[in-house]
């Protein structure tokens, strides 16, 4: 919508539009019997090809060899990594409150199931016992805002796209 004030053009956005994000990562735990190949294929699937798979190998709490496996995504990138997620992923997330997703820094955090986002498949995790992808997102908040209201807002205009 374009409002004519004294002979300059003034662009409003709609509610929704224009809220990004500043960056965001995907990140996931693998163990030495897990196919790393075909996590790191998920993974660059759902980040646009664009960014390095990186490949951290170390061993866990009780010794066994394990990888994290993890790509870090530029603000544009993450948004569109973020449409990638099913839109019944994201009506779950609003239904059930953004406030438990957004932490004190003002990140995002959501949680893909792994055995979904190998198949080419952006699923959000309701249960806790389910092997996943954490995601965590950079929220651009701005003075007067609440980090909680960008993020349904966030949300929402990914529905709405």
């Amino acid at each position: 919508m374009e409002i004519e004030c004294n002979e300059r053009i003034q662009v409003i956005l709609p509610a929704g539009m224009g809220m990004s994000l500043h960056g965001g990562e995907w990140r996931i735990h693998a163990s030495a019997v897990d196919d790393g190949k075909v996590i790191e294929d998920a993974l660059s699937w759902l980040s646009g090809s664009l960014s390095d798979i990186l490949v951290h190998k170390e061993k866990s709490a009780l010794g066994a060899p394990m990888k994290t496996i993890s790509v870090k995504m530029k603000g544009k990138q993450a948004e569109l990594s973020l449409k990638k997620v099913e839109e019944e992923s994201l009506d779950f997330i609003l239904e059930n409150g953004v406030g438990s997703r957004v932490d004190e820094d003002k990140f995002l955090h959501i949680r893909l199931r792994l055995d979904r986002l190998v198949q080419g498949r952006a699923v959000v995790s309701k249960n806790s016992d389910e092997l996943v992808a954490k995601g965590k997102f950079k929220l651009e908040v701005y003075p007067g805002q609440e980090a909680i209201v960008v993020a349904e807002d966030f949300l929402m205009s990914l529905i709405e796209k």
